[in-house]
């Protein structure tokens, strides 16, 4: 028995897929207030894991003659920014080098393993996957949402504040997130940001479980319906009261490109149907615009009016009366993207071939702002400026073509197959994929940090490859496609 389980275990540290699902559900996790420090913790022995599957990714690189799409490109961008670590080896020794070889070691787990293993999958490895992780995500993110609201209703907001180890403080705001002229749903996630977005791929994640008829299957029609929009109707309401444009703006092209691929696309050759179809893709696109972007402040005061008519606490922490919403605000209280971006700028202008380093942020910002200023940030909430900034045009420019190189094969292989095929949620991961793209001008994306809204998009980069391999590249029959 002792040697059965000790195989079962040994299998499951080998299981690629296992990895990847333990590793982004503790990221998820991670967005949430007093998990954060122990999931870090898990981090490290997660990336300490993922050692063996980038061992095995490399071995084959250096052997096999075919890999996955850009791999060469990714290795030279791993290279130069070890070679940016390097130069600046003597900024705050050791914990500066320490700190970028760790996010060195996440870029690699992000490229190698989150995108490039789906050379290494089989079929049926890769729908038990698709469906665990969509159903992970979005449900318990649901659960958590739910809670949050309740919780509203009971307290507004509670500020929980003190120190851990060594005197280290932490500062946590439950409820509604508050700061003059600004009160934002966070519920228990670590801020309002993290918040939507954690909500925008419950949404999308969703609509592909739907999709792949994985919705609660085993439930009959309308019940299924019903929970659906529920759960659809919860994230939703997070997702506006919140208040992240950039979240808003990330579903709201999402949602624009799925109802392009469903209405218009390349699918009709009839003129007659081609306009209809036209039709009633630019209805629905309006209305879903109207509804996240235009209806946001109507479902904002509503939800406010609602929670103080009905909660039980009359006055919580710095709120007294509910209204969510922002104004434009000083950077100082969590605003003025434009200012950082600029800062950043400096100091590429500085260190433009090799960039600072992701370490070394606030080094350099004490160094050429000042040490009472600074930047108000540890990033510059902009996933491209983050890259050239930190790895200067070398590493910049490497990973642009990287980007391309992988975006116009994706979008080539969908543009290619979709007149002639139903191809499923394939459409769907390449809209998420477009949409993440420009959700990252103003967010902390792609390689930004060790969170989840990095290594999401990685995820479903390595999702559409897969789905290439193993439905399109094989011919598959249509009706196993769309399943």
């Amino acid at each position: 028995m002792q040697a059965l389980r000790s195989s079962k275990f040994t299998d499951f540290l080998k299981n690629i897929s296992a990895f990847k699902i333990v590793f982004i559900f503790n990221l998820f996790l991670q967005s949430f207030i007093f998990l954060d420090a122990a999931c870090c913790v898990v981090d490290a022995l997660i990336l300490i894991w993922s050692l063996f599957f980038l061992k095995k990714a490399f071995l084959k690189s250096s052997r096999a003659k075919t890999g996955f799409v850009g791999e060469k490109l990714a290795i030279f961008f791993i290279i130069s920014c070890l070679i940016t670590a390097f130069v600046h080896v003597n900024v705050d020794f050791p914990r500066s080098i320490l700190f970028e070889i760790l996010m060195i070691l996440y870029y690699s787990v992000c490229i190698f393993i989150f995108y490039g293993s789906y050379e290494s999958f089989n079929k049926k490895k890769f729908s038990k996957e698709t469906t665990i992780v969509f159903k992970l995500i979005s449900f318990f993110n649901t659960v958590c949402v739910f809670i949050s609201f309740v919780f509203i209703l009971l307290r507004k907001q509670i500020v929980f504040s003190g120190e851990i180890i060594k005197g280290e403080p932490f500062r946590y705001i439950a409820g509604i997130y508050s700061v003059t002229g600004v009160q934002r749903f966070t519920g228990f996630y670590e801020n309002p940001n993290i918040a939507a977005f954690c909500s925008v791929i419950s949404l999308i994640f969703l609509h592909m479980l739907a999709k792949k008829r994985e919705f609660f299957k085993d439930f009959s029609k309308w019940p299924k319906r019903a929970l659906f929009l529920l759960f659809a109707g919860l994230n939703l309401l997070a997702l506006i009261l919140s208040d992240s444009l950039s979240s808003l703006l990330f579903l709201t092209i999402y949602l624009v490109l799925v109802l392009f691929n469903r209405y218009v696309s390349f699918k009709y050759l009839n003129t007659k149907q081609k306009l209809k179809n036209f039709f009633i893709f630019a209805i629905n696109t309006f209305l879903a615009v109207c509804i996240l972007m235009f209806a946001r402040q109507s479902i904002q005061e509503s939800a406010s009016n609602v929670i103080n008519n009905i909660s039980l606490d009359s006055s919580s922490g710095n709120i007294s009366n509910v209204n969510f919403g922002r104004l434009v605000y000083r950077i100082g209280d969590g605003n003025g993207r434009l200012e950082l971006w600029a800062q950043a700028i400096k100091m590429f202008r500085n260190n433009p071939i090799l960039g600072i380093g992701i370490s070394n942020i606030n080094y350099y910002s004490k160094l050429y702002f000042g040490s009472s200023y600074g930047v108000q940030f540890p990033n510059f909430h902009n996933g491209y400026i983050s890259i050239l900034t930190c790895y200067g045009i070398f590493g910049a420019l490497i990973f642009i073509i990287l980007l391309f190189k992988i975006t116009f094969r994706l979008l080539s292989v969908l543009l290619k197959n979709i007149s002639g095929r139903c191809l499923g949620v394939f459409p769907n991961i390449a809209a998420c994929i477009v949409a993440y793209l420009v959700y990252a001008v103003s967010e902390k994306t792609v390689l930004s940090e060790i969170n989840i809204m990095g290594v999401f998009f990685w995820l479903m980069l390595g999702y559409a490859f897969m789905f290439i391999k193993f439905y399109i590249n094989e011919e598959a029959p249509v009706q196993s496609i769309c399943v």
